[in-house]
């Protein structure tokens, strides 16, 4: 049986016929040491770095990395809504892609308005691992430029709410590049996965293969 993929989750989950990677913050596992789990995400998110924990922090985060099985980094990356220096959005988002690089693994991205950095970025360190931009919903121009630079898009309960603009970043979104997430919604992902092949115009268990196809190929499982 074809599974589910949900690739974004801060919810555990322990149905049978869904892969679900779930999204830990660092701060959060040091309050638990007991979140690694077999299939997470692992990494400082931009809402929680501090300039006084943050290079701590990652060296944290590597030992973690040596020591358990880890799927992705992240979600890391950039945010310019939040009061939180800026630079050092930067700086923290750098030094988690040069983890991502050195241990081969995958980085999902949140971005809110910092597209054009992310993209700067990329092209400045030039990075082989795949990058996934989680919680798309941005318009077309932008997805396709983050397209272009050979990123993957993750698609989550938005889709819900047939947003025009969505709908059609996901219309035009090559399959070869799409992932579905649920996030911290308490929606399900068959719901999301039903919507997608619905804009899609095709059967949900051919977007079922299709998604699970793109989760072997970045994750090597």
């Amino acid at each position: 049986m074809i599974p589910f993929v949900d690739i974004h989750s801060h919810h555990f989950s322990n149905r049978k016929e869904v892969i679900s990677l779930r999204s830990i913050d660092l701060n959060e596992y040091l309050k638990n040491n007991d979140l690694i789990i077999s299939q997470c995400t692992l990494g400082l998110h931009p809402w929680y770095i501090s300039k006084e924990s943050c290079y701590d922090n990652l060296s944290i985060l590597e030992k973690i990395i040596i020591e358990k099985l880890i799927y992705a980094i992240g979600e890391c990356g950039l945010d310019k809504l939040i009061d939180v220096d800026y630079n050092l959005q930067i700086e923290l988002f750098k030094s988690q892609i040069l983890l991502s690089e050195k241990y081969k693994l995958p980085l999902i991205i949140h971005q809110v308005k910092a597209h054009e950095d992310i993209l700067k970025i990329k092209r400045e360190l030039n990075p082989i691992q795949p990058w996934i931009i989680h919680g798309t919903r941005m318009k077309w121009s932008i997805a396709n430029e983050l397209l272009n630079a050979g990123m993957y898009l993750s698609f989550g309960n938005h889709l819900l709410k047939s947003e025009p603009h969505l709908i059609e970043t996901l219309l035009q979104t090559p399959l070869d590049k799409i992932f579905l997430e649920t996030d911290n919604s308490a929606i399900a992902i068959d719901d999301i996965f039903v919507k997608a092949a619905e804009i899609k115009s095709m059967e949900v268990t051919t977007l079922k293969e299709i998604v699970y196809q793109n989760f072997k190929t970045v994750f090597k499982k």
